[in-house]
């Protein structure tokens, strides 16, 4: 009896794992914007691979599926803003948070105010971009990645880029404070994506390693300012604003970054040289806080649990990932 033709199936599975590595290498993501970026950020681009080997057949796609999901570093883009929302007679000044979260599977934006209500909007570009959209359930977008891969994830990269023009205003030159309510809900303005993040490591656990960046706006104001002839860091301009303390925005953005800490994965917290080199326990200090002084109530979990959209926005599939657009807008198609 003759034996089969040799194949790339007959391999010893070691050969073929340092094939797939070479078919699918390790792209790395994009190193971490300089504040000067921040000023006009490029697109995200979520790390790509060249799939093809994985259509071959039921056998090769999964012995693929596990060395693309364990090798590659996938990366998460997080675009942080506030401003304040002027009294109206009666009341008083309030702040109002916005996210721009990207990741390989989806993108969106989040609002955000002060009183904890949040809700999910869409990107504005899909009419320059005439593609037939189908309509998911809000559930559905925790379909990707998918559950069976789930567990090989190992490395992940989260870039935090606070895009303030002043600490807590969009005015050039005005005081800057937030409010202490607004504060207390720092911690919980990425809650919604801990949840998903959650959803997608906790079969991994242990095993995976998230990697948090920082990088804000404010450094480079900073800067400007002490180009201007005014090293204290106060504006030089007619109606200055506050002078800006950055250990202390900093400890704000390690508040805003606490849930995604909260996992059973591994993490490691990245903050520039300057604050590392003159508070080295800061991050430390700041997540041990935000342990001891967890104030999530069982609604809040319930309402961060799903990422919920409402009218008029709806969750689509747009070039393979989740986005959000509104229902008004084309094209779009329902789902079959």
């Amino acid at each position: 009896m003759t034996s089969p033709p040799p194949s790339f199936l007959t391999l010893p599975l070691e050969l073929r794992n340092e094939i797939y590595k070479y078919i699918l290498p390790n792209t790395p993501p994009p190193p971490l914007m300089s504040p000067v970026q921040l000023k006009n950020p490029p697109p995200y681009c979520p790390v790509s691979h060249d799939l093809s080997i994985m259509r071959v057949n039921q056998q090769i796609h999964s012995e693929s599926s596990r060395i693309l999901y364990s090798h590659t570093k996938f990366y998460i883009r997080i675009m942080t803003s506030s401003w304040s929302v002027p009294a109206q007679m009666g009341s008083v000044e309030k702040t109002q948070f916005d996210v721009i979260y990207e990741d390989p599977w989806a993108e969106v934006m989040y609002y955000c105010r002060e009183d904890g209500k949040g809700w999910y909007c869409g990107f504005m570009d899909f009419t320059a971009d005439p593609k037939i959209c189908t309509v998911f359930d809000d559930k559905e977008v925790e379909s990707i990645p998918s559950p069976r891969y789930r567990h090989l994830i190992r490395h992940v990269k989260i870039d935090i880029l606070d895009t303030r023009r002043t600490p807590n205003f969009r005015e050039p030159h005005r005081v800057a404070s937030t409010s202490a309510t607004a504060r207390a809900k720092v911690r919980k303005l990425l809650m919604p994506f801990a949840y998903r993040l959650k959803r997608i490591l906790s079969d991994a656990g242990e095993n995976v390693e998230v990697e948090i960046n920082f990088v804000t706006k404010l450094e480079l104001i900073k800067r400007e300012r002490e180009v201007e002839g005014d090293t204290s860091g106060r504006s030089t301009l007619k109606n200055p604003v506050a002078p800006i303390k950055l250990v202390d925005h900093y400890k704000e953005l390690i508040e805003t970054s606490w849930p995604l800490t909260t996992g059973p994965w591994g993490y490691k917290l990245t903050l520039p040289p300057k604050i590392r080199q003159d508070y080295p326990e800061l991050g430390k200090e700041v997540l041990q806080w935000c342990d001891e002084n967890d104030e999530l109530t069982e609604a809040e979990k319930a309402e961060f649990e799903v990422m919920r959209t409402r009218f008029p926005y709806l969750w689509v599939m747009k070039k393979g990932r989740f986005t959000v657009m509104e229902e008004n807008q084309d094209p779009w198609s329902e789902a079959p």
